[in-house]
């Protein structure tokens, strides 16, 4: 893929299509045993050239974004809080030179609170950051260390005031459910305790054991059990009414927020709307097209360095963009599924009458056989001109997601 120099657009916001920008930060001070992420520690020899691969790849895609009003940036990782103040300052610096910013744009940083100093957070709330995303998972030292994680609970509590106190009135607080071996009450507590800091947004996740991680070799070895799925939809189905009581909606299935404080970014991807990913190992629907950055940081920021000079010493300002690692034209088929797939994930579901509009076919001609099976299951429903999980679809959403993809193309050979 290649990108070319073209000068900043002086067009007016109004009527501008939205983008989403995430920017991928993969370092840790440890990998908790359960991540699969693209995350590594023990790499801060690539930290100082990091950054300034960053900024060169914002630059080098953002004439393609011109066109396009940014209403959303989050930063993943990783770690993204582990990144210096001074550091942030030149990426925010050079997201408003090179993009042009909703004035509301939401801003989501995702942290742990073993570094999140009162500082450290008044300086993310002075550059812009407006949403934090804190990992607490477990509110009981024993679950945590499970985890692999290195705070405890008293940390997640003073990470919380420090968070309020620096200004920040948008906190999200992720947390994880079915746990191994811990019991119904064990999860409940966990959740009051979080209640009581009045967080705007939850996050709460099954367990699940990946292949490729510490928790999953653990698992293999018969060191640890397996997780127990009846155990984590009793957890799942108590968390559905406390949180409804609590004055939290349901919006998708893992996440729950207080009126009008849905994550804006989150939606971008389940509405199947264009988003840019810049970092090592992020992921791009951007321009029609589905793309994936190389994974290793190293590499990731060769590739950009070189692609950036080679815009600088072409005449015609163009560069092969080498940081991306591959992409694809998704045909109408995975799109429909995608769309499907995504939009389902949400509490309202799929809008019946929009999928027909932007595809061009009904919801029943694209996928009448998993429609029928799964309605006459009783795991989707339909309700005004939406087709939707039910409460009993939203624990075998898998199941259902499964069916929806598009048969895979039949091998042909000599």
């Amino acid at each position: 893929m290649t990108t070319e120099t073209a000068p900043a657009s002086n067009a007016a916001a109004e009527g501008k299509p939205s983008l989403a920008l995430y920017l991928h930060i993969p370092f840790c001070t440890s990998k908790c045993g359960y991540c699969d992420f693209n995350s590594y520690e023990g790499l801060d020899h690539v930290v100082p050239d990091y950054t300034p691969a960053l900024v060169r790849e914002m630059e080098l895609w953002a004439p393609a974004a011109r066109k396009y009003r940014v209403d959303t940036i989050f930063f993943g990782g990783g770690t993204p809080s582990l990144t210096s103040i001074a550091d942030m300052q030149v990426l925010a610096d050079a997201l408003r030179e090179q993009y042009d910013l909703s004035p509301d744009v939401e801003w989501t940083l995702e942290a742990n609170q073993t570094e999140l100093t009162r500082e450290h957070l008044e300086g993310l709330r002075g550059i812009g950051v407006n949403r934090l995303s804190m990992g607490v998972q477990s509110m009981h030292a024993d679950e945590l260390e499970l985890l692999e994680r290195q705070h405890t609970p008293e940390r997640v509590a003073q990470a919380v005031e420090d968070a309020r106190a620096a200004g920040f009135e948008n906190l999200n607080l992720d947390l994880i459910f079915g746990l191994i071996g811990h019991s119904l009450e064990r999860w409940q507590s966990t959740l009051e305790q979080v209640l009581a800091f009045q967080p705007e947004h939850l996050s709460c996740y099954a367990l699940t054991v990946e292949p490729g991680t510490a928790l999953y070799y653990r698992v293999q070895k018969g060191l640890l059990e397996e997780p127990d799925a009846d155990l984590a939809a009793d957890q799942y189905d108590w968390t559905r009414e406390r949180l409804a009581a609590a004055g939290y909606g349901q919006y998708e299935i893992s996440n729950w927020s207080k009126p009008g404080q849905a994550c804006r970014h989150n939606l971008v991807y389940w509405h199947a709307e264009p988003y840019l990913g810049m970092g090592a190992g992020a992921h791009s629907f951007f321009i029609g097209r589905r793309m994936a950055n190389l994974d290793s940081p190293t590499r990731y920021v060769e590739a950009v360095n070189a692609s950036y000079e080679e815009r600088q010493a072409s005449a015609s300002g163009r560069a092969e963009l080498r940081q991306v690692a591959g992409g694809e034209v998704p045909d109408e088929a995975t799109q429909r599924a995608d769309a499907m797939i995504l939009g389902l994930r949400l509490l309202e579901g799929v809008d019946m009458e929009a999928f027909r509009t932007r595809f061009g076919v009904s919801v029943d001609d694209a996928f009448a056989d998993a429609l029928k099976r799964h309605e006459g299951l009783g795991l989707l429903e339909r309700a005004d001109g939406h087709l939707r999980l039910t409460e009993r679809g939203l624990l075998l959403a898998n199941e259902v997601f499964v069916d929806l993809l598009p048969d895979p193309e039949p091998e042909t050979g000599v």
